[in-house]
C-alpha cells in the first residue's frame, strides 16, 4: 500500500510535467531534426502569462551551457524588431546551433553563448515566432506592456524551473532589444523592491548595435556614410542644419518628433544619392545592415527543391539568417519544438507576421534614463556595434554615451583599441567602472552574427567575467 502510494505521488509529479532536478519533461526537446549530437539538455514550450485571462503566451527556447549548467549563470536573449523572433534569432546568432545551407539541418555554432551561460530565448513581443494571444488587441504591442508581460513571464518560467532562481541573470539582445533588454532589467529590480519572495539576481546587461534615440540614430547615419566615402561633407552638413530640430540636448521621449518638411527631402534626396538609378529599396535596407559585404538573395524556393542556399561574402554566409524561414516550417520541426500549438494560419516569420503592430511612439523613446537607471543600481552595461553597421551606426551610439555621462557626471576614459586573437578586435570606450562600449571590426548590424568570435570574447569578458576585464 505504500510503495503503491509513492508510485502513484510519483506518476502525478510526472504527469504535471515537474520532471526530475528542476526541469519540466514536458519541455525536454528529445533532438531537433537533423541535429547533431551534444551532451547538454534543450527545452522549448509555451509560459502562459496572465493566468488564462486573455489567453497570453509567450513561447520560448531554453539551451543548458555546455559544461557544469548547474554553476553557471543564465542570459535571457531578446532580438529586436520589433516583432522578430528570439527563438529564431537563437539559429543564426548566439544559440548552439546553426542551419545547414539546406536548412534541412543543424550544424554547431562555435561561438555560441551557451559555453559560458545557459541561454534562454523567449519569442516577444505577442504576435513574434510563436508568440500569441486569443486577444486581438495584445497585438498591439508598445514598451511597457511588453515589459509588463516579459516580467510576468520571468516569474512564471522561475517557477517552472525553480534551479535559475539563484543564478546569476544577465540580459542580453540586440538591435531593438536597445529598448527590450533595460526595459526588462529595470522591470525585474522594480519587482525585486516588491516582492519579499523571489529576487532577480540581476548581474549585468549586454546590447549589441542598440536602437537609443531612434531620430538621433538616423542623423548618424549620414555621417557614416561620410566615413566611408558615400557621401560628402556638405551635404551632411546640410542635412544637420535643416534637421536641427532633433539633438542631443532637444530629444523627445514620449511624443513623436517629427521630421520637418525640408529635412524629410533631404534625408530623402541623400538616401536616392547612395544607389545607382536602378535603385531597390530591398537591397537599400541590406546594405544599411551590411555596408561591407553582399547580401543574400532569399529563395526559399530553392531550399524547397532539396537545393542549398548560401551566400559567401568576405567570409560571411549571408543566406544564414534567411534559412530558419525555412526550417522552423518544417512540420517535424514544430512538433519536436513543441511549438505553433494554436496551428497558425500562415507561414512561421522570422521577423513581423502580418497581426504583428508596434506602438510608433514607443520606437523614437529616448533609452538613455533607462540605462542611467541601471547605472544607478549598480548594474554594468556592455555594449558592443560593428564598424560596418549602416543601420544603427556606432558614431552614433556612442554620442549617445558621451551624453549619458556628462548627464551623470561620469568622466570617460581614453579611447584603446582592443585585441582577440592577436588581431584589433575594434576600439574599446570607458564610461566610469559600469559602462563599456566597444567597436567590432568587421561586424556589422548583427554581430554575434557576423563577428561570432569576437562577439563571444566581448561578452565572455565584459559581461560574464566582468572581474577580469583587466586582464584582457
Amino acid at each position: 500500500m505504500e510503495i503503491h502510494g509513492i508510485f502513484l505521488i510519483c506518476s502525478l509529479f510526472l504527469a504535471l510535467g515537474a520532471g526530475v532536478d528542476g526541469f519540466p519533461t514536458n519541455d525536454l526537446i528529445s533532438k531537433l531534426p537533423g541535429q547533431p549530437d551534444v551532451n547538454f539538455k534543450q527545452f522549448a514550450g509555451y509560459i502562459d502569462v496572465d493566468g488564462g485571462v486573455a489567453g497570453r503566451s509567450l513561447f520560448y527556447y531554453f539551451v543548458e551551457a555546455e559544461n557544469d549548467p548547474k554553476n553557471q549563470p543564465l542570459t535571457v536573449w531578446l532580438t529586436g524588431g520589433p516583432g522578430c523572433s528570439s527563438v529564431g534569432d537563437a539559429f543564426s546568432s548566439v544559440g548552439p546551433f546553426i542551419t545547414a545551407k539546406n536548412a534541412r539541418a543543424l550544424v554547431r555554432n562555435l561561438f555560441s553563448w551557451n559555453k559560458v551561460s545557459n541561454l534562454l530565448f523567449i519569442d516577444s513581443p505577442i504576435g513574434s515566432g510563436w508568440s500569441y494571444s486569443n486577444t486581438s488587441s495584445d497585438y498591439n504591442n508598445g514598451d511597457d506592456s511588453t515589459k509588463k508581460i516579459l516580467v510576468s513571464f520571468m516569474q512564471k518560467w522561475y517557477e517552472k524551473y525553480p534551479n535559475f532562481k539563484s543564478k546569476d541573470l544577465y540580459v542580453a539582445g540586440s538591435s531593438y532589444g536597445g529598448h527590450f533588454v533595460p526595459n526588462l532589467a529595470n522591470g525585474l529590480l522594480d519587482d525585486n523592491k516588491q516582492s519579499k519572495e523571489l529576487k532577480f539576481n540581476v548581474k549585468g546587461i549586454a546590447l549589441g548595435n542598440p536602437l537609443l534615440r531612434k531620430k538621433l540614430d538616423i542623423l548618424a547615419r549620414y555621417d557614416f556614410f561620410r566615413t566611408i566615402g558615400a557621401i560628402d561633407t556638405l551635404s551632411v552638413n546640410e542635412i544637420k542644419k535643416e534637421c536641427n530640430t532633433i539633438d542631443e540636448n532637444n530629444y523627445f521621449s514620449m511624443f513623436q518628433a517629427n521630421w520637418r518638411p525640408g529635412c524629410q527631402m533631404l534625408l530623402d534626396a541623400t538616401s536616392y544619392m547612395l544607389h545607382d538609378s536602378d535603385f531597390d529599396p530591398n537591397y537599400s535596407n541590406s546594405k544599411l545592415f551590411d555596408a561591407m559585404r553582399d547580401p543574400c538573395v532569399a529563395n526559399l524556393t530553392e531550399l524547397s527543391l532539396g537545393h542549398e542556399l548560401t551566400k559567401v561574402s568576405k567570409g560571411v554566409d549571408m543566406c544564414t539568417l534567411a534559412r530558419p524561414d525555412f526550417y522552423f516550417n518544417l512540420p517535424e520541426v514544430q512538433t519536436a519544438f513543441h511549438g505553433n500549438r494554436t496551428k497558425l494560419p500562415y507561414q512561421w516569420k522570422g521577423c513581423k507576421t502580418d497581426k504583428f503592430a508596434y506602438n510608433l511612439n514607443d520606437m523614437d523613446r529616448d533609452m538613455l534614463p533607462a540605462l542611467k537607471s541601471l547605472l544607478q543600481q549598480s548594474v554594468p552595461i556592455t555594449i558592443f556595434s560593428g564598424d560596418v553597421d549602416g543601420r544603427i551606426p556606432a558614431i552614433g551610439t556612442l554620442q549617445h554615451l558621451y551624453k549619458l555621462a556628462e548627464e551623470m557626471s561620469i568622466k570617460p576614459g581614453k579611447q584603446e583599441t582592443w585585441t582577440h586573437e592577436n588581431k584589433i578586435g575594434g576600439l574599446k570606450y570607458s564610461f566610469g567602472d559600469l559602462l563599456t562600449f566597444f567597436t567590432v571590426v568587421e561586424g556589422d548590424h548583427h554581430v554575434a552574427f557576423s563577428q561570432p568570435s569576437r562577439a563571444l570574447y566581448l561578452f565572455t569578458n565584459f559581461t560574464v567575467n566582468r572581474m577580469h576585464s583587466d586582464h584582457q
